[in-house]
């Protein structure tokens, strides 16, 4: 019997061996039958590979394997990173939103706050008594600077209103003299010891040293009311030499009484007007008359040493500051210490409305407030009966009164003869007169405040702030 294996046995054999299974005794045999057997060499060379090659790809996927988990490991670490930056950057921001909202605040404009000034000279320091219009906003801080100038600028800041941000305040600033300029944001509101009202503030800040700057000088007929007044005007402006002229063209024509008024308001406008362009000499009105008065046009012009004539001082001079604008304006009356008037004519907008504020002054028991608005020539009387105020603002009640309650247009001496009649109901459900027909004297575009008081012998009186 021969020694050497067959084909059949070695193939069978070959699996084990290629995996280094089979016995030596067994290998021996198996290589001497490769060295002569082409066929079961080449299955062996082929096994071989196929090994080789699991093998191979064992590795690379074990390499694989190991690359993954390292990946795995890594986005973890990144995860995790990713979460800590987003928790510390939403501790930042929230406390940056609660710094800027509830300690820093939010500056506000003086539009957005009613306000009253008081100078106290035994600390030097100007007090500025107020609450927010937005009875959502509560007082945060009043910082003050003064620029190269000597100018004070101060700005009030606003948080939502708390516990710790009250709705009215009281501030003080102290770093400020009696015959200081201060500012309110973007508003004059002292100036050399006085109070400027905001018409002062925004008539001062448009003055403008040419009458060719047709803008700047638009701009302070707007502010001045001149459409208001007059309704629809055109504007010429006479630069070619001087003297330089400003001409206002009326549209609507004028008549009888209407147009005595006219006339003197036009005086009051261009004095205005001189005051607050450096250059300018003359200020003309051309309006047009009626057919009664025969139609045609007439012309009203005032120079400046007319307007000097009416004021009593050199007109220029009553725009060189805040102080001496205001007093003109108060002596033509478009500011007066009585009140303030509503504006009529036939272009009417929402500044024909006013406010009267009637703040609750002593601690009284009061349920209900009711107000009279009438008009004295005519003993027209609108009623209006509202709670006493509310439970964020106890202390005082607000009523709005606009002309369109009188479902006409009022002329100027109906405007002129506005009255209040207030009454109130304490808590035993008694009706008190407080005051009958009290004049508004009623002006443009401001508050009217008053305090109710209360006297054990005489009742409820009621006076201006």
């Amino acid at each position: 019997m021969s020694d050497k294996l067959r084909c059949e046995i070695v193939q069978d054999l070959l699996p084990s061996y290629v995996d280094g299974l089979t016995s030596d005794e067994t290998n021996e045999a198996i290589k001497d039958h490769l060295a002569d057997c082409v066929s079961c060499r080449d299955m062996y060379e082929r096994m071989k590979a196929d090994e080789m090659s699991a093998e191979e790809n064992s590795e690379v996927m074990e390499k694989e394997k190991k690359e993954i988990n390292f990946l795995k490991r890594i986005k973890q670490k990144h995860r995790l990173n990713l979460m800590l930056v987003v928790v510390i950057l939403t501790v930042f921001f929230a406390a940056v939103y609660y710094h800027q909202t509830y300690q820093k605040g939010e500056e506000m404009s003086a539009d957005e706050i009613d306000y009253s000034l008081q100078w106290n000279s035994n600390d030097s320091q100007l007090n500025i008594l107020g609450n927010f219009k937005n009875a959502n906003r509560g007082y945060t801080r009043l910082v003050g600077e003064e620029d190269e100038d000597g100018i004070t600028h101060l700005k009030i800041y606003s948080s939502p209103v708390g516990s710790r941000h009250p709705n009215q305040f009281v501030a003080g600033y102290s770093k400020v003299n009696a015959a200081d300029q201060v500012w309110l944001g973007d508003r004059i509101i002292w100036d050399q010891g006085e109070n400027i009202s905001k018409m002062t503030s925004d008539l001062y800040q448009a003055k403008t040293p040419y009458v060719g700057d047709a803008q700047a000088v638009g701009n302070l007929s707007n502010i001045l009311g001149i459409g208001s007044q007059f309704g629809s005007y055109n504007m010429s402006l006479e630069t070619a030499g001087q003297p330089y002229d400003c001409r206002y063209i009326i549209k609507y024509p004028m008549k009888g009484e209407k147009k005595e008024k006219a006339l003197e308001q036009m005086k009051k406008d261009a004095c205005v007007m001189l005051a607050l362009v450096d250059n300018l000499d003359s200020v003309s009105w051309e309006y047009m008359m009626t057919a009664e008065d025969n139609n045609g046009v007439e012309t009203l012009k005032m120079t400046a040493e007319e307007a000097s004539a009416y004021v009593g001082k050199d007109i220029k001079t009553c725009g060189e500051s805040p102080k001496a604008l205001q007093e003109m304006l108060t002596q033509l009356d478009f500011i007066t210490d009585e009140g303030f008037y509503v504006v009529s004519g036939t272009e009417r907008d929402e500044n024909y409305n006013f406010r009267i504020v009637i703040y609750y002054s002593q601690q009284v028991n009061l349920t209900d407030i009711e107000c009279r608005f009438g008009i004295t020539s005519s003993y027209e009387m609108h009623t209006f009966t509202t709670g006493w105020g509310g439970e964020d603002t106890p202390d005082k009640t607000v009523i709005t009164m606009s002309p369109d309650r009188f479902n006409r247009t009022l002329t100027d001496e109906e405007v002129s003869k506005l009255t209040l009649s207030v009454s109130v109901r304490d808590t035993s459900g008694e009706w008190h007169e407080v005051c009958e027909a009290l004049p508004l004297h009623a002006k443009y575009g401001d508050l009217l405040k008053y305090t109710l008081e209360e006297n054990g012998e005489d009742g409820y009186s009621i006076v201006k702030k």
